[in-house]
């Protein structure tokens, strides 16, 4: 992934050049009283909506983005889910409480919980 870069518009509308579909997580910072760390969410953005959609968060307390362009909406889907999983969902740096699902008339499945269930059920 690209970044991380400030969530303002202004870097917004100097780093996001292409109107492909694209993955993007925005973080903000938590702290404790002894250590801080991010937590994010995970979105993912279809073709030519990169910018509109970070700028929706431009007000929240999400303060830097990522993100990532990929080819066709079924690997935008497919990206999501594997960085949803890696970055441990909502149990882990995620403020997303739900797996990703697919846009609707998308047949495509999750890679890593349908490999996952590929090795339990052969």
């Amino acid at each position: 992934m690209e970044g991380p870069f400030q969530l303002v518009e202004s870097v917004i509308d100097t780093v996001v050049t292409k109107a492909t579909p694209a993955v993007f997580l925005i973080r903000r910072v938590e702290e404790t009283e002894k250590y801080a760390y991010y937590k994010g969410r995970l979105g993912r953005a279809p073709h030519g909506t990169l910018r509109q959609n970070l700028k929706r968060w431009l007000s929240s307390d999400y303060r830097v983005f990522c993100f990532e362009y990929v080819q066709g909406e079924n690997t935008v889907f497919d990206r999501q889910c594997v960085l949803w999983h890696n970055l441990g969902g909502p149990v882990g740096k995620l403020d997303n409480k739900q797996h990703p699902e697919p846009n609707e008339g998308q047949t495509t499945k999750c890679p890593v919980c349908f490999s996952n269930n590929s090795r339990h059920n052969p």
